[in-house]
């Protein structure tokens, strides 16, 4: 290679490597990708902790009527299952409150109580039989309060939840267990 050759392509090469035109955008360009998506893993994870708060109140809220035996004493004859739905959603909610699975079953002992799980891991969903039992409670029985909804996820991608969902959506769970007050047996 000649050298006056050799001398203009280490000259461009120094040129190239001193010019500081474009180097905002290249690295605007390289920062962009990470930033959106940190913002957008954590616009996802205010809604999901807003709405599993959402539905925890709600279960709270809805499980004190049964506690105090409210529920029992206005019954009307329609579905339990549905009227407790409807106690629980009594309020904002950042999920479908028709889409609520509620089960509320009662023992005699805290020992005795039973928990169903709301995943089927084979399915990858809500499972099948969850929400199908409502026991209606008497005084001093202890109860327990489980609702279950899916909400849509926005970014699946960032999803780091052991329990996913085939429909990239999010399981939301709240529990209460608790002894009924001394109230006469009622009717749901």
């Amino acid at each position: 290679m000649p050298a006056g050759l050799c001398a203009a392509l280490f000259l461009r090469l120094t040129r190239f490597r001193a010019a500081r035109e474009g180097s905002a955008a290249v690295e605007f360009g390289m920062v962009l990708p990470p930033f959106f998506m940190i913002l957008s893993a954590v616009f996802e994870a205010g809604l999901l902790t807003l709405a599993q708060q959402t539905l925890d109140t709600g279960v709270d809220r809805a499980g004190r009527t049964v506690f105090t035996g409210a529920f029992q004493e206005k019954a009307d004859g329609s579905d339990p299952a549905t009227r407790f739905r409807a106690a629980l959603c009594d309020g904002p909610a950042l999920f479908d409150c028709a889409a609520v699975k509620v089960e509320v079953t009662t023992a005699q002992t805290f020992s005795a109580t039973a928990l169903s799980d709301p995943y089927d891991a084979n399915a990858k969903a809500l499972a099948a039989g969850f929400g199908t039992r409502f026991q209606c409670p008497a005084g001093n029985d202890v109860v327990t309060v489980r609702a279950a909804v899916t909400v849509p996820r926005f970014f699946p991608l960032l999803d780091l939840s052991p329990r996913k969902l085939g429909s990239g959506g999010q399981l939301l769970v709240a529990t209460a267990v608790f002894r009924a007050e001394p109230y006469a047996a009622g009717r749901c």
